[in-house]
């Protein structure tokens, strides 16, 4: 008896389903991809429970006859290629033709289309046991598709899902993607009966970017664009000092299709260089518009991946083009071409001579001058313990086992990230004038649902409306921090924790731990902050008190030791 059998066609939509729906936005994501290739200027979304009980998306594209509305729920059913040709030439957002069929294999789904000028619409129902019903419906302009309780039928896939708040973080993120990439276009999208974003079509990618992220956000980043031998590259990239402590907000558009590519990554941050530390990250929205023959879109079963005909063109193209954007000099300043292999931060070695070296000076109040004889001929003892500030991020100190070395930012982390695990030793300070901040609009959601376990870590947050929120009190180590970017790091925090199984009870360990370390990060004494004897006293003294008091939250150390063994050693003593 043979083995090998065909799959039941319920059967082959559901495989076909695991590849392209993992969650609700995953289903947004096709419906709008539709409504845009149909040609629409206008999307309205709805969404109920973070769309596991509901997706509607109605739009006023070209809509279909009751043929192509029937026939559009058939697997390979598609009219966006025609022959094998067109697979090297996609021009449009959706082309496989597995979408609705995969989406009706695993929901509740109703459709209801017509095209410009008819007198009546079809709708189409797919419920439980895949039966179709087809009837008539009053004319509507465009498409509307209603995707009703995702997974229904596969529960071993349902009890994946997140929590509302973490699907409705995705379902956000779909359409404020969307709605970038294609600023002619009108988007609009409720939750739960209430209004969360409404972004009407604007002239420009600028305009959208100010409408979506706000105008404060905007003035963070430089604008791009380069065009060679056929490509375009165009966008925004934060300022250096914008450097993120995640890979948050980094968009890559291929096409206006949203993609990850490690060619383009690595050209961004090959192009950032040594401006930026190692442990920071940039923000980006990148567009590529490249010829359709040119790249590969059909390598992943989601979409989400492209391959380039020639990726060495395309990684010098955007490092060009993000590296000019960085430094506005142009001929002035140091070229592309010549940034690989060369730390434009660093003075060639020998131009300053030794005793003249500027890096080391002395925690002295300003106007004393220590002379270079003064620090060797000073007596420096165990017992007389001055700190001396080596470069702008760390301070050294000898001890009776050897010099100490600490790195200022990193100790000051540990420092605060233990008073906020422990909660009890925070002094929130009330601001005498309350801050108002607008938010990337799902940022804002993630914040104000979260409020009650933000306010335990000392930080007074409540929604003013319009995607604002007014911070009232923080904690005192936190009053010079850049509070905007410090409540979207704590949105990436809480998605995080919730994205990787932590859902419920919003006082779980991993997630106190997750946001302490980020409120930590944003502490009011920087690396280039110099800090006085007695400043760095009290922070050596609170250092020892640590529970682990030689590495910061993130593993990196925060004191290193060289010990009179390794100095004699390295002086050929030993």
């Amino acid at each position: 008896m043979s083995k090998i059998a065909v799959l039941p066609e319920n059967l082959i939509n559901k495989i076909a389903a695991g590849e392209v729906i993992e969650r609700p936005a995953s289903v947004l994501r096709e419906l709008i991809d539709n409504s845009i290739d149909a040609g629409a200027t206008r999307i309205e979304i709805e969404t109920i429970h973070g769309g596991k009980k509901l997706i509607k998306v109605q739009d006023n594209g070209a809509g279909m006859d009751r043929d192509d509305a029937v026939l559009c729920f058939e697997r390979h059913a598609t009219s966006k290629i025609k022959s094998e040709g067109d697979l090297f030439d996609i021009s449009t957002l959706g082309f496989r033709g597995e979408a609705l069929p995969a989406i009706a294999s695993v929901t509740k789904i109703s459709l209801t289309t017509a095209t410009a000028g008819s007198d009546t619409c079809v709708k189409i129902e797919i419920g439980v046991g895949q039966k179709k019903e087809i009837s008539d419906a009053p004319p509507v302009q465009g498409t509307t598709v209603e995707v009703r309780d995702i997974f229904y039928n596969t529960p071993a896939r349902r009890k994946f899902l997140k929590s509302t708040t973490t699907e409705l973080s995705h379902v956000i993120e779909t359409v404020v993607q969307k709605a970038f990439a294609y600023p002619g276009i009108s988007f609009s999208l409720s939750h739960n009966g209430g209004e969360i974003l409404n972004a009407p079509s604007v002239s420009d990618l600028k305009e959208r970017f100010i409408q979506l992220y706000s105008d404060e956000l905007a003035k963070e980043f430089f604008d791009f664009k380069k065009e060679e031998r056929g490509l375009k590259v165009y966008g925004f990239v934060s300022a250096p000092d914008f450097a993120r402590t995640r890979r948050s907000h980094q968009h890559i558009f291929v096409n206006r299709r949203p993609v990850k590519n490690p060619t383009i990554s690595h050209a961004v941050y090959n192009a950032y260089g040594n401006i930026i530390p190692k442990d920071r990250h940039p923000a980006y929205f990148l567009f590529l518009d490249i010829d359709p023959k040119r790249v590969d879109v059909n390598v992943h079963p989601a979409k989400r991946e492209v391959r380039f005909e020639n990726p060495d063109e395309i990684h010098r193209l955007i490092g060009a083009a993000v590296h000019e954007a960085l430094n506005p000099m142009g001929d002035k300043g140091i070229s592309y071409a010549e940034l690989t292999g060369i730390d434009f931060k660093t003075k060639p070695a020998g131009e300053y001579g030794f005793y003249d070296n500027p890096i080391v000076r002395e925690s002295a109040p300003p106007g004393f001058k220590v002379s270079q004889t003064d620090f060797f001929t000073s007596g420096i003892t165990q017992d007389v313990r001055p700190f001396f500030h080596i470069g702008e991020s760390f301070f050294a100190t000898v001890s009776k086992d050897g010099l100490l070395i600490i790195d200022q930012h990193a100790a000051h982390e540990r420092i605060l990230y233990e008073k906020l695990l422990r909660k009890t030793s925070i002094e929130p300070e009330p601001l005498f004038l309350p801050l108002r901040i607008e938010l990337p609009v799902k940022e804002y959601h993630l914040i104000v649902k979260h409020k009650d376990f933000l306010h335990t870590l000392g930080l007074d947050v409540e929604e003013f409306g319009g995607n604002n929120v007014i911070v009232r009190s923080l904690p005192k180590e936190l009053t010079k921090a850049d509070m905007k970017g410090l409540l979207i790091d704590l949105a990436t925090g809480i998605l995080e924790e919730e994205t990787s199984g932590i859902k419920g009870d919003m006082t779980g360990e991993a997630l106190l731990k997750n946001i302490a370390a980020r409120l930590a990060c944003h502490k009011s004494v920087r690396g280039s902050e110099p800090l006085n004897n007695e400043e760095l006293s009290k922070m050596m003294i609170d250092l020892d008190k640590a529970e682990d008091p030689d590495r910061c939250p993130h593993g990196r150390p925060t004191r290193i030791l060289l010990s009179l063994d390794e100095l004699a050693k390295m002086f050929k003593r030993k």
